[in-house]
């Protein structure tokens, strides 16, 4: 290759990979080829991007490159291809370092055109010459319907909605905390009070500096010709650049002499008390440079100290009543890395206590020794992850890809972080020689490179920054000449124009699109067995699964009330986290880890597609196994169910104070969930059971749990005693098993006899049939900047099947009207839909500035459908962009739960055929007629809205009820 200068190559035996780095002679773009027999090809390109203000420059960058490029010039080629790719990855990443554009598709020529596209988005980006790109992706004036001058823009709202969370702003202070002079001391994401600093021309100054060929860091993964590949990047993209010199080296914070202390304040609401509400964090640099080996060593120390059950650091500042949660640990993937001790709800006077803690527990496991059990059972689970490399639906390329940017992106082998299997091993033997000790006194002792945060709480901070900003944005209003005046309306009014205008025909035709004769017509089945173990009906679901079997032993919750349901939620949190009989909890799980794959609980509920009034709860216990290890599965099993110590009524305490907060933190990461599960909990069988085990019913009685436990601690362990003896019966258990069936049929006596032990009763496996409540309509405040709103309903009737043509409603519908609508226009960060089999559907937005102009937007859809065009071209990626989702590369275990999935909501092969035989036959009349489906379903019987207090009021009229969490 010509163009290329060959630097280096390993061969990376455990991954089956070859890898070889290049670099392009004329601008030194840097080139890592990662070549192996994976079909699922992975393209990303990268670009440092250190952050020099918190305007967010390297976040709208991102964005806005999306926006339209020279060779294909569409208001939004991203979405165009998320419509119409049959990718298996499309997205962007802005991280406080680097921004990252990657790619995946299993199709050759679908590759690509991804790659085509991403190449020409980041070098030839339509953004740096048209303005309202940069308005709509970056931050714009807008006025109100009061005629007051606001700020808006996708990622201001995006970084409102980040800022609304403590924990977030947390790790934002923790950064510039302990990097000042450096990118990280800046907020690369974007603070909302800079981000209307950020300037047009101060846009096109990054873009040009950054986004170029010798700043870019190039990774291929995958089967494919990377000669071929290369010379077309060169002779596409690469050769029209001449050579230049970013300067954008990422440096290095010096050390400090001393430990830093900074306050900072959070917002709760006026109900809340702000006694023992602060957030006390200790933070430190590990700067030991470009090590693999201590990388990897302090994440196991991180699972010793704070992060593993039981770990010592983090039971210790419960036991002394620093805190009700204890999190944070081991930070890499940047130059300089970090641990964080963070201890939730405490008592800011307590600082020097925390602090003297940490410090003497750092001292005594050093000398005294750690808890070797403990780190060797977390090397042996990671190793078996590393092996099995299940990502779940990331593609492994990209997590391989990534992986290199940590090291290769500082100057670093691009294979440091890559090949680990002898790192485990060498770690394993270093466990007993004092290794981690060593690691403890080098760099966690008394490190003057620190900093401890008090983050406090604050009534009404929400809402004295919205005064605040509000009486700034009027005054300058006034300010403002009558001519300034208009020239804001008219950008505003330009700038609407533009998102409602279309692409033109011409440009969607620059955009490459697969055929519908590219795609195979034959649906993906999961298939299942029925067998019976014993006298036990087992369901088996066999897969190549690399030598790993799947065990799961489920327990349906039909007869079980619904405060019991919440009861089993919480059941579900102890188990394996308490005592047994023979074993302290700390030892349990080091046990399970060190001689399993893995184990997990799951408590969740499978509709029933036939009986569409009924659902199967259930309460499921997975393990991975290895050949040999099916007995010790069934010892750990029999230990957990019947053996299980819940009386010690400390450690209940613990568990029930740290399952409150993180069920708060999960309501503030994922409000548009919540909204949906609550809303659709009045109709929705599967729905009502989510919402009793993790929706707001579920924090609600958390927080009770919480006040009834200091009244009357006995009592809830005699609670979860009984339900333990009523749940894990014979009558209610269903087994099933995956994977590799060879080890389950030479390993499965132990089971049999265990089962036959415990479970003698015939098994009745039982669903449960929801007879419905009223339908609701309920706004729900919190301290946000942003809000979730749900509009929910149900189609379901005879004249009303589910057909295949609503998963490409659902294309339609997120990536046309709602992205139009809700994203582009109304500056939320997100907006989706979804239509299930059942006839359950919803419409939610994610970190929306609004709640009633969003409803106004729902109420539109039926009417948009009654009068849908779309030209041949235009259908065809809808119905490619549907198939993508479906045939989305999935792991064996993925497919082992699809399986028993079909078989307990009763979905057969011929329905998925059916499904995507619909699906790819649809016209145009066929998503006409689905207005019919839009109009029985949403009819704003069932709404839920969640977030920023001062919106949900002024839309009030549209719910019945507005309530504070």
């Amino acid at each position: 290759m010509k163009a290329y200068q060959f630097i280096e190559e390993k061969e990376i035996k455990e991954l089956e990979t070859m890898a070889r780095v290049y670099e392009h002679k004329k601008t030194g773009a840097k080139v890592l080829c990662l070549e192996n027999k994976d079909d699922n090809k992975v393209f990303s390109i990268a670009f440092r991007t250190p952050a020099e203000d918190s305007t967010g420059v390297a976040h709208i960058t991102e964005h806005s490159v999306l926006c339209g490029s020279k060779k294909f010039p569409l208001k939004d080629p991203f979405v165009e291809l998320v419509k119409g790719s049959l990718k298996t990855f499309l997205n962007a990443m802005t991280y406080p370092d680097k921004t990252v554009y990657p790619v995946a598709s299993q199709n050759d020529k679908d590759f690509q055109n991804l790659m085509d596209v991403y190449l020409d988005a980041v070098f030839h980006p339509n953004c740096l010459d048209n303005y309202r790109t940069f308005l709509q992706e970056g931050w714009h004036y807008t006025l109100d319907k009061e005629g007051r001058l606001c700020y808006s823009g996708v990622v201001y709202n995006e970084m409102r909605g980040a800022f609304s969370d403590p924990e977030s702003v947390l790790e934002r202070y923790t950064f510039h905390s302990l990097f000042p002079d450096t990118t990280y001391g800046n907020e690369s994401g974007g603070d909302p009070e800079d981000i209307p600093k950020l300037t047009y021309d101060a846009f096109k100054a990054f873009h040009q500096r950054f986004y170029h060929p010798s700043n870019s860091f190039i990774i291929l993964y995958g089967d494919m010709n990377m000669e071929e590949k290369l010379n077309w990047i060169d002779e596409a993209y690469l050769q029209e650049f001449e050579r230049i010199s970013p300067n954008s080296e990422i440096a290095r914070q010096q050390p400090f002499g001393k430990m830093v202390e900074e306050s900072q304040y959070y917002p709760i609401s006026e109900k809340d008390s702000s006694e023992n509400k602060a957030y006390l964090s200790y933070n430190f640099v590990l700067d030991a440079g470009q090590d693999a080996k201590k990388s990897m060593a302090f994440s196991y120390l991180d699972h010793a100290l704070l992060s593993g059950p039981g770990a010592v650091l983090k039971q210790k500042l419960l036991e002394a009543g620093l805190g009700e949660d204890v999190f944070g640990g081991y930070s890499d993937g940047i130059l300089q890395h970090y641990f964080s001790v963070i201890s939730k709800n405490v008592s800011e006077e307590r600082a020097g206590e925390f602090l003297q803690l940490i410090q003497d527990c750092f001292l005594d496991a050093a000398e005294n020794g750690l808890d070797h059990k403990t780190i060797l059972a977390a090397i042996h689970h990671d190793a078996f992850q590393y092996k099995e490399a299940d990502y779940g639906s990331t593609p492994k390329g990209l997590v391989y890809s990534l992986n290199a940017l940590d090291s290769w992106l500082y100057g670093g082998k691009p294979w440091l972080y890559l090949e680990a299997e002898a790192l485990y091993k060498e770690l394993m033997e270093e466990v007993d020689k004092g290794y981690f000790e060593k690691l403890l006194k080098e760099y966690f002792l008394n490190n003057p490179h620190s900093s401890l945060l008090s983050l406090l709480p604050k009534k009404g901070l929400t809402e004295q920054k919205e005064e605040k900003l509000s009486e700034e944005l009027q005054a300058r209003w006034q300010a403002f000449s009558p001519e300034e005046k208009e020239q804001i309306k008219k950008v505003k009014e330009e700038l609407t124009l533009y998102q409602q205008t279309e692409n033109t025909e011409e440009a969607l035709k620059t955009l490459p699109v697969l055929s519908r004769k590219d795609i195979k017509r034959e649906a993906e089945s999961y298939s299942y067995q029925e067998e019976s173990l014993g006298n036990r009906k087992l369901i088996l679901v066999p897969g190549e699964s690399k030598g790993v079997l799947y065990l799961r032993l489920q327990f349906h919750t039909d007869g079980l009330s619904e405060e019991e349901l919440s009861y089993l939620s919480f059941l579900k949190t102890c188990l394996a986290y308490m005592d047994t009989e023979n074993y302290r909890f700390q030892d349990f799980n080091s046990e399970i880890y060190l001689h399993t794959g893995g184990f997990s609980v799951d408590l969740t509920a499978y509709p029933d597609f036939v009986e569409k009034d009924r659902y199967t709860g259930v309460l499921a216990l997975d393990f991975k196994l290895l050949q040999g290890e099916l007995k010790n599965a069934v010892e750990y099993l029999e230990e957990m169910l019947f053996r299980t110590v819940y009386q010690e009524e400390k450690r209940l305490s613990e568990i029930l104070l740290e399952a409150k907060s993180r069920e708060r933190m999960r309501l503030e990461g994922s409000g548009h969930s919540y909204a949906v599960t609550r809303a659709m909990s009045a109709f929705s069988p599967s729905s009502h059971f989510q919402e009793q085990i993790k929706g707001i019913v579920y924090l609600h009685f958390l927080e009770e749990l919480e006040e009834d436990f200091r009244k009357n601690p006995k009592a809830l362990g005699e609670k979860l005693t009984a339900l333990s003896k009523k749940i894990f019966s014979g009558e209610r258990l269903l087994l099933a098993a995956g994977g590799d069936i060879g080890i389950f049929e030479k390993e499965k006596k132990e089971l049999t006899d265990f089962l036959g032990r415990r479970f003698p009763e015939k098994e009745d496996w039982r669903e449960t049939k929801f007879a419905g409540e009223k339908e609701r309509r309920e706004a729900f405040s919190t301290t946000s900047q942003v809000n979730y709103v749900a509009s929910v309903g149900s189609f379901q009737g005879e004249a009303y099947p589910y057909t295949g043509s609503l998963k490409v409603l659902k294309v339609i519908l997120s990536y046309d009207f709602l992205w139009k609508n809700i994203r582009e226009q109304g500056n939320a960060y997100g907006a989706m839909c979804g239509f299930g089999r059942n006839g359950e559907s919803f419409m939610v937005s994610y970190r929306d500035p609004n709640v009633q102009r969003t409803l106004e937007q729902y109420r539109k859809v039926a009417e948009y459908l009654e009068n849908f065009k779309a030209t041949e071209l235009e259908l065809n990626k809808y119905v490619i962009g549907a198939i993508s989702e479906l045939d989305m590369p999935k792991s064996a275990y993925t497919k082992f739960l699809l399986g028993l999935s079909c078989y307990l909501s009763k979905l057969t092969k011929e329905d998925l055929q059916r499904e995507r035989d619909e699906l790819l036959d649809v016209e145009e009349k066929d998503i006409r007629n689905l207005s019919a489906y839009i109009k029985r379903a949403f009819q704003e019987k069932a709404l839920c809205a969640i977030g920023n207090k001062g919106e949900l009021e002024k839309a009030k009229a549209a719910f019945e009820s507005l309530e504070e969490i």
